[in-house]
Formats: C-alpha cells, structure tokens, sequence
C-alpha cells in the first residue's frame, strides 16, 4: 500500500504545480470575456441614455422655452407650448421606475418625467455638486453617483442613482439650464455577472463601488483599487484575487471583476482529485480481492484467536463453532469440549457452595444466646408481681413476638416491613430492661416494605447503639430505606446520636468487617452475639460482591451504618412458633 499511495501522492502535487499557471491563464480569459460583456451592456445603457440628452439638448424649441421671459411661459401660447413639448418628451423617455429626467431652466422653467409629489426638482440647487455643475463645458456631461436620493419614499429600494447632468446653452452659448437625468442602480445590477465565487462591480474615477449586487456594498472605497495598476493580482484581506478591468467608453469609470484565488484553482484541484481517487478506487478494489483470497487461508486461525480472547475475558459460555478437517478445526473442537467439562464442574461447586451456605446461616443463626430471653423474662415476671398495670400486656406482646421470630427459621428472607417490626419489639424490651429511653423512627420509602431481606438483619446493630452507643442513656436511632431505581439497589441505613466512637476504633472496625477470623468469646456481648462482623459475613455469603458496607462515625455525635444490596421482591408465607402462618 506505502509503495502505490506515496507515487499517487507524488503525481497528484506534481500535476497540480504544473497546471497552476494554465488553470489561472483561463480563469483570467473567462472573466474577462464576461467583463466585456456586461461592460458592452453597460455602455449601451449609458450611450443611448446620452443620446437622448443630445436629441432635448439640439432641440430648438425647448432652448427657446428655456430662455423666453417667465412672463411669457404663463401665457396661454407658452402653456400651449409647454404641454406639446411634455408630451414630446414624455414619449422619449417613456415613463419608467428606472429612469428620471429634470430640465430646470434659469427662468423658472421646469420639466419632470415625475410627479412633483415625489420629489422637488428645486432641491437640485441646494445640492453641493451644482457648483461643479455650473463649471462643466458646454459640450461636457457631468456624471456623479447618488446614493441617498429617494424620488419616491414608499420606495427606500431606489436610492442609489447615476446621475448624468449638462448644461443647456442659448443660440448666443450662455447657460440657460441644466438637463438631469438619474439613471437607477436596479437598471444597472442585472448585468453585474457574479457566480462560481466571481465579484463584479462598476466602480468610479474614486474607486467608489456605484453598483453591485449586494446593496450593502454601493458607495463602499475600494482601497485596494488603483486606476490603471497593470495588477493581474490584488490582495484583500490577506486573501489573493485574480483582478480584470475593464473602461467605460462613455463615461471613463471602471468595469471590475476579481476572482479568489482558491476558487479559480478549486477546479483543477477537482480534477486532480477525481483522478486521484480514481486510481485509489481501483487499488482498493485489487486490495479487497486479495484480502478475500487470503482470508480463506488464515479466516479459521482469525476466528480462533478471538475466541481464545473472549475466553480469556471469562465468557466461558461461548463455543467456538468452527469446523473443519484443518489443524485450527481439531484444536477449536478440543477447546469446546474442555469448557463443557469446566461448565460442569462449575455447576456442581455452586450446588456444593449453596448448600454449605445454608450449613453456615444456621449455624450463625444458632448463636443466638438464650440466657437473655429467660432473664427478659424473668424481669417481666417481677414488674407484672409489683405492678398491674397496661405496660406489663405490652411487653408481654412484645416478648411473644421476638420469640416467634426467633424460633421461626423456616424462611432465610422476610419483607421489611415485619423485620422492621421485630425492631420495635426488640427496642421496647431493651428500653425496659435497662431503664432508659431510646427512641426509634423509621422511614421506609415507597416499594421498600414489601422488599425482601435476610432475617434478624438489623437488630445486631441496633443492639449494638443501645448498649455501646448509648451506655445506658437514652436517645435516639434512625432506621431509613430508599431505593436507587437506575441500579435496581435497596440502601438502609441505620444511624444512632450516640457517643459514636474514635478515627482508630472506627478504622479497625472497617478492617475486620469481612474478616472471617473467630469473634473472641469477650466479644460476644448482647441479644445475638452475632455482632456488625457476623451481619457482613452473612450479607457478603448472599449477595458476593453487590453487597456494599459503609460506616460512618465521629465521637460524640454518633454512628451511621449503610447497607446496599440488590432490591427482591417475592412472597414469603412465615410459619409461627405456635403453627399460625403469618405474612
């Protein structure tokens, strides 16, 4: 491929250097054809418009109008005579939105191929130009561009003129009024050629752009434009153009084209590139046909490799499919059968794992010490002796139904809403037993109550925050549950305002959460015995690696505890101790 692109590549920058020179030659000779034209156009419009100048400027009769007395031009003959010259005028210049002629006589005399209505002829003699006027050559034409003059305000499109004035003389050569005519830049555009990135504009003795197709641009000074450069280049704006003009015959100003740079070589560049991608094209379709045919050769090692990988990755579901009589066929079928003996392998360890599991539950769930549940009742014996009154019925319930929670090991989930339950009890009979007060509050967000969790959960960290965070004082513990709905995640979290404890006690607790080491026998203190240790084992046994433990605590303000697993939702018929079945 580096042998065949890097020659193309070559040719391409050689070819194009080589035709630069022609490609620009021809640009120049196509816009200055154009330029001709519309040049040509131009002066038609200007000559005949001077030649109509020259018929009013010949005429006898409208020289003597101009210089008979003012008296004379109110009279009945001289009305007579003004309307049969109107009408003689109004039939040359044929009245038109692109056109305007005013002859304004000395003597008060005054001709408008328009209504006065939209324009007021005598306002041509408070105009700065009419000096320069007054100064022209009988035989001379004044040409100036108007570019704020409005003969109809409905009409803010026509502003921009060319106005061409001259004097009129009497028989004896004095000046007896001035003919003027404006010439619509509207008139003029149409002929203005700009296409393929061309710009061509009508500029005057001043460089003074006087029509272009942009209306933004007329009465813009070209800076870059001097008359009679030789320039077949100009810059503007950093930027290269092809520059070709062209001279009025009529009036001496400037017919100007200019052509970037890149748009007259983007088409050599155009061809260049067909060319280019011409060979690439058929190059690429030889590549493809070897490719094929060397793939057939090395498709079933390709294939292998990326099994191999998907394998490595551990997709050990996956089965190559290859067939064959070839060496990769026989190594891919000795593959396959190795991972249908591995997948089964693997399926009798998980069968082994759950149930020794379920060994290692019961056997924690065993743990629970029973001397507290006969000195609980013990003690409520003892009140129910000395007082008779409403709290002993309600401890006694209490009491009743932690017991069948406790014996009741049927089922390893319930909902927790009934876990949250038998933390209710357990507070009521912790509060009694050692005569302080704690107080619990719980809130469970929507669609967590039904949700399904390992049974006695909660309680060894709650048994903890009344004995150690407490220490034998009252307060107050926190029971909250939300779910996270992107991940399907239930978080409960547990918080106490406590004594909490120290950074050190709080990271050697995060240390041995998961440690599977033996709880020393001091340790196990409390209702279960199971301990925050215990909790996370079981936990990290059930859910593996979705379960997430975090814990939280500064000295006196307390301890906060979350637990997140993945949220479950089924039905769980809960046997009782006394055999009832409850939900």
């Amino acid at each position: 491929m580096i042998c065949v692109l890097i020659p193309l590549v070559c040719i391409y920058m050689v070819t194009d250097y080589l035709t630069r020179d022609l490609i620009l030659e021809k640009a120049v000779g196509s816009a200055r054809e154009s330029l001709n034209a519309s040049s040509a156009n131009m002066n038609a419009i200007f000559e005949q418009t001077l030649e109509q100048s020259n018929f009013v400027l010949q005429n006898s009769e409208i020289r003597q109008m101009m210089s008979a007395d003012p008296e004379t031009l109110h009279s009945a003959k001289g009305i007579i005579q003004y309307n049969r010259m109107s009408r003689m005028l109004d039939d040359m210049f044929v009245l038109s939105e692109y056109l305007k002629v005013t002859l304004i006589g000395k003597n008060g005399f005054t001709y408008t191929s328009y209504p006065y209505s939209d324009f007021n002829p005598k306002t041509f003699y408070s105009e700065r130009w009419m000096s320069l006027l007054k100064q022209t050559q009988p035989i001379s034409t004044f040409w100036r561009a108007e570019h704020d003059t409005y003969y109809n305000y409905s009409d803010k499109g026509s502003a921009n003129w060319v106005m061409i004035a001259r004097p009129i003389q009497s028989t004896s050569s004095s000046t007896i009024g001035y003919m003027i005519i404006n010439i619509n830049e509207r008139k003029l555009s149409p002929y203005l050629n700009n296409d393929n990135g061309k710009e061509m504009m009508l500029l005057d003795d001043k460089g003074t752009v006087v029509s272009h197709v942009d209306k933004a641009r007329i009465g813009e000074t070209m800076t870059w434009w001097k008359k009679d450069s030789g320039l077949d280049t100009v810059e503007i704006s950093g930027e290269k153009f092809l520059y070709v003009d062209q001279e009025l015959s009529s009036n001496k100003w400037q017919m100007v084209s200019i052509i970037p740079m890149k748009a007259a070589l983007s088409k050599n560049k155009q061809i260049l590139f067909i060319s280019l991608a011409v060979q690439i094209l058929f190059f690429t379709l030889f590549s493809v046909l070897l490719t094929v045919l060397i793939s057939k050769l090395t498709q079933p090692i390709v294939k292998l490799s990326a099994f191999v990988k998907r394998i490595g990755r551990g997709q050990l579901d996956e089965r190559s499919l290859i067939r064959g009589k070839n060496e990769a066929a026989q190594l891919a079928r000795t593959i396959d059968q190795m991972l249908d003996r591995i997948e089964s392998m693997i399926e009798q360890i998980t069968y082994e794992q759950t149930g020794k599991r379920k060994a290692e539950l019961e056997m924690l769930q065993a743990q629970i010490n029973p001397h507290f549940m006969f000195n609980l009742l013990n003690s409520i014996r003892l009140n129910i002796l000395m007082q008779g009154d409403k709290e002993n019925a309600e401890l006694i319930g209490s009491l009743s139904s932690l017991l069948r929670m406790t014996f009741n090991r049927d089922n390893e989930f319930i909902p927790l809403r009934e876990e949250t339950d038998t933390i209710s009890h357990y507070v009521t009979l912790m509060n009694f037993r050692h005569a302080n007060q704690v107080r619990l509050e719980m809130n469970l967000a929507d669609g967590t109550a039904e949700a399904l969790v390992p049974r006695f959960m909660i309680q060894p960290m709650i048994e903890n925050a009344i004995i150690h965070g407490f220490e034998q004082f009252g307060g107050e513990i926190f029971i909250e549950a939300r779910i996270i709905a992107t991940t399907g995640t239930l978080v409960i979290t547990i918080k106490d305002n406590g004594i909490g404890m120290s950074q050190e006690n709080l990271k050697r607790l995060r240390e041995t959460a998961y440690s599977s080491e033996r709880i020393a026998e001091e340790d196990r203190k409390g209702f279960s015995g199971i301990g925050l240790r215990n909790v996370a084992q079981r936990l990290s046994m059930i859910y593996g690696a979705s379960f997430k433990l975090n814990i939280s605590s500064e000295p006196d303000v307390g301890t906060e505890i979350c637990l997140e697993f993945p949220l479950n939702y089924g039905k769980v018929g809960i046997e009782n101790a006394d055999g009832n079945f409850g939900g």
